[in-house]
């Protein structure tokens, strides 16, 4: 069977979306078309069939499923919300089993006794910090008594050293020859000379 090209506008006439002009029109259509008219009787005993089913109510827990899977926020409410509580009964519970168990008499008795132990320790930890610097500080002054010590042997030689330097003739002496020195090391420094000339040979190696 050849399809009809006006047979889209079935369902447009079924839905209302013609105008009163395309409406008619279709209408003296479907007379004359065998394929047109047939799939507007099927459409119309469809849509009737369904009209007049009765529609069923979910309830509200079934939409209240519903929008929980579609919108995450209200489960994640609700799971907050869950949380808060929970941690509220756990507080709740844990500050009742502390003050019982801060009331009981032995529990005044063991604290006591831990309190004794900590202030022990910190006094211990005190005394050794005490004695560590202690140590220390007499460690410095026996070093600095071994020092004087080796300063008051050395005091010979370097007055032995120093009383030639006292002498002008011998200080005059050792700043010649220390300026002397100092002439030769510049005389032999590394340096260039003219075409053909012979260096001189350095005694360090230049």
């Amino acid at each position: 069977m050849t399809r009809c090209p006006e047979r889209e506008k079935v369902q447009l006439l079924l839905d209302g979306d013609l105008s009163a002009a395309e409406a008619h029109a279709f209408r003296v259509h479907l007379e004359g078309c065998d394929a047109c008219g047939a799939e507007a009787r099927a459409y119309s005993f469809l849509f009737g069939t369904l009209g007049a089913l009765r529609v069923q109510d979910p309830g509200p827990v079934f939409t209240e499923r519903i929008l929980d899977r579609v919108l995450p926020s209200r489960l994640r409410r609700r799971i907050v919300t869950a949380v808060g509580w929970a941690y509220t009964a756990v507080s709740a519970i844990s500050t009742y089993l502390f003050v019982s168990w801060i009331a009981r008499a032995e529990t005044h008795v063991w604290l006591a006794g831990r309190l004794g132990q900590a202030y022990l320790s910190v006094v211990q930890a005190g005394l050794f910090v005490v004695h560590s610097l202690m140590f220390s500080w007499l460690r410095l002054l026996h070093g600095w008594e071994v020092a004087g010590a080796m300063m008051e042997r050395l005091a010979p030689l370097v007055r032995a050293l120093a009383l030639p330097l006292s002498q002008p003739a011998i200080a005059s002496v050792l700043v010649s020859a220390t300026l002397a020195c100092a002439a030769v090391f510049w005389w032999m420094r590394p340096r260039r000379g003219a075409p053909g000339e012979v260096r001189h040979v350095a005694l360090l190696g230049f």
